[in-house]
């Protein structure tokens, strides 16, 4: 019987939307500590009456931890990072690894060289749909891959209300590079092989002086000659809009998800057929799904790949200027 692992996560927002609600249907888990700066503020059920609440995360690594969840700013997670190379738990982070690429490197080249077991929530490499699609890009079911496009549009809350958070600021690891090219460089190095960007362009809006990334076209070259165009751009309302269409030799795919949930609509069509995959109702907010996978997977996992996936967007988004 394996034994249950006992677990500290790490922020407050997506930490309780995404991840707790994961953690509850994890019978492998012993939920022990809930850090957060508005510890105060956090209402839980009473099941989690014996959960300890923190508020400096410092004190947690000191506690019988197993495995830290970290769900906060990157500046923030850098630093946890490095805090965490002399008590060694195993630990799983989100993107972006920390504020720039160079600092991203040195840490994940500390975590491999202290060997603590380390991944990250890149939302897409866990989806059913994504994992599908691999699967018959490497199999050529279809033949080879000709080229790709992407399209992705998006609501920014922070920067519609031209609101001055870390999320509108790519030097504190925000802005559309960060939150959401990390996502599509990271599915098409996961699908198609190791990036190469050869040409962008930006359109920049101002305001309190922040110079925030609206929009981003991107030419792509991938392993074996195939090539793809992305555009990344931000809406004031309305849902998001992502497709995703690939050109193989024999036909062509799609996969779009035209609603709010980032996740949990994708339609899938092959050749003009609809690919029908099971729906999942389990939680609410659709990247769960995905971080249920993500846990699953984690202690079975013995590389890192994931993290080598983010590392190397991160390089990628650190040659863009703008």
């Amino acid at each position: 019987m394996r034994k249950k692992i006992n677990l500290a996560l790490v922020g407050s927002n997506f930490a309780l939307k995404g991840y707790l609600p994961v953690i509850e249907n994890n019978n492998n888990i012993n939920f022990k500590i809930l850090c957060s700066r508005n510890v105060k503020k956090i209402k839980l059920t009473n099941r989690y009456k014996k959960l300890k609440l923190e508020k400096n995360w410092k004190k947690i690594f000191k506690k019988n931890i197993d495995l830290v969840i970290l769900v906060v700013p990157p500046k923030i997670q850098e630093k946890i990072i490095k805090f965490n190379l002399k008590y060694k738990k195993m630990i799983i982070l989100e993107k972006p690894i920390s504020t720039n690429y160079l600092k991203s490197k040195r840490l994940i080249d500390l975590l491999k060289k202290k060997k603590i077991k380390a991944d990250i929530n890149l939302t897409f490499l866990n989806h059913p749909n994504f994992i599908y699609l691999r699967k018959i890009i490497k199999n050529q079911k279809f033949g080879k891959v000709l080229n790709y496009s992407i399209n992705w549009n998006f609501v920014s809350h922070d920067y519609n209300i031209k609101k001055k958070t870390w999320k509108v600021q790519q030097k504190l690891g925000g802005g559309i590079t960060n939150i959401f090219l990390t996502h599509v460089l990271s599915y098409c190095e996961f699908l198609f092989g190791k990036n190469l960007i050869y040409n962008v362009n930006t359109s920049i809006d101002h305001f309190k002086k922040i110079s925030f990334l609206k929009k981003i076209k991107c030419e792509v070259k991938n392993p074996n000659n195939i090539s793809g165009n992305i555009i990344l751009q931000v809406k004031k309302t309305g849902n998001q809009n992502h497709v995703l269409k690939i050109n193989f030799e024999k036909c062509s795919a799609i996969i779009e998800n035209k609603s709010k949930d980032w996740t949990k609509n994708f339609r899938m069509k092959i050749n003009n057929k609809l690919i029908k995959f099971k729906k999942s109702n389990k939680y609410n907010d659709g990247r769960c799904d995905q971080i249920e996978s993500l846990i699953k997977q984690f202690l079975k996992r013995k590389n890192y790949e994931r993290l080598n996936y983010c590392l190397n967007t991160e390089k990628i988004i650190n040659q863009i200027k703008h």
